[in-house]
């Protein structure tokens, strides 16, 4: 919507969205400089920083967790606990430390499986549990002819996990060099989030129209099921939760869960690791004001 809208144009940022491959982490994109900005999850991000990478978050998009385990009823696996001794599929690229977290917590041993696309490990019986998005996967299932009746789910959020996922990510030198860039980018890309919830009608045509382009099957159902979700994820009601925003609260609280799980040996600083550019009107010691367009911008 941020493209379509001429939301992004209208910052003066010439954007161009790059889709990795599946087997490819994000940061390494990040890291290589094949991309100015990647979104990923809050877990991954801190992970990254607390090894010694030096990339900055600078928009907080999920307020929450969307992760759920899921089961077959008929599996035998009505409680958490059951899960010891089955194989888990988890998807092992950009998002497996919460995953395994849960487990690590409450003394699950299970074979892990990974996981690098799509569901069809479980829906052949390839594996018993799976970890999927609660706006993507779930959906999937209950459509593959699954009802809601016959799967056990454990949502993260229930666990003390609830952890919020996609951020947008760029390097501290980036963020050195052109504040500017980087605070038009988030506020841009939060206003697509915001015009897709205002227009659900017109998000879906452009999804739809991303999809014909590239030639990737499209599901209304589906794909209004995940904008939906995501509503959900993002417009938190209450002054507790601002759109876009990292509260120190919720960092130090995913941090040391990190931590505690072994994931992480130092919590990275808060200060450090998240620049408030959304809500802030002053730019860091090396800010360079721009007046026109940027570079070419990579996402």
């Amino acid at each position: 919507m941020a493209q379509e809208l001429g939301i992004y144009n209208k910052y003066g940022l010439d954007v161009v969205f790059q889709h990795k491959p599946p087997q490819r982490k994000l940061i390494s994109v990040l890291m290589d400089k094949n991309a100015d900005f990647v979104t990923d999850f809050l877990s991954s991000g801190i992970k990254m920083r607390s090894g010694g990478m030096k990339i900055v978050n600078i928009g907080q998009i999920s307020q929450r967790s969307a992760l759920v385990f899921v089961a077959l009823k008929s599996s035998g696996i009505k409680r958490l606990e059951d899960i010891n001794g089955n194989k888990v599929g988890i998807w092992m690229v950009d998002f497996q430390e919460i995953p395994k977290a849960l487990l690590e917590k409450h003394k699950i041993k299970a074979e892990i499986i990974p996981v690098v696309s799509g569901i069809e490990l479980f829906l052949h019986r390839g594996i018993d549990v799976i970890a999927v998005m609660w706006y993507n996967e779930y959906h999937e299932l209950l459509s593959s002819g699954i009802n809601e009746d016959e799967i056990t789910t454990f949502f993260f959020k229930d666990y003390n996990l609830d952890i919020p996922e996609d951020g947008i990510y760029c390097l501290q030198e980036t963020y050195e060099k052109n504040p500017e860039m980087c605070r038009n980018f988030a506020r841009a890309s939060i206003e697509g989030w915001q015009a897709a919830f205002r227009n659900k009608k017109r998000a879906l045509e452009i999804i739809h129209k991303y999809c014909r382009e590239n030639h990737i099957p499209y599901n209304n159902a589906h794909q209004s099921w995940m904008l939906n979700r995501m509503e959900e994820l993002i417009m938190i009601p209450g002054e507790e939760h601002i759109l876009g925003f990292l509260s120190p609260k919720v960092y130090l609280d995913t941090a040391k869960k990190l931590k505690f799980t072994g994931v992480i040996k130092t919590i990275p600083d808060y200060n450090e690791f998240y620049k408030d550019v959304l809500n802030s009107n002053t730019s860091p010691g090396k800010d360079k004001k721009t007046g026109g367009k940027e570079e070419n911008v990579q996402k």
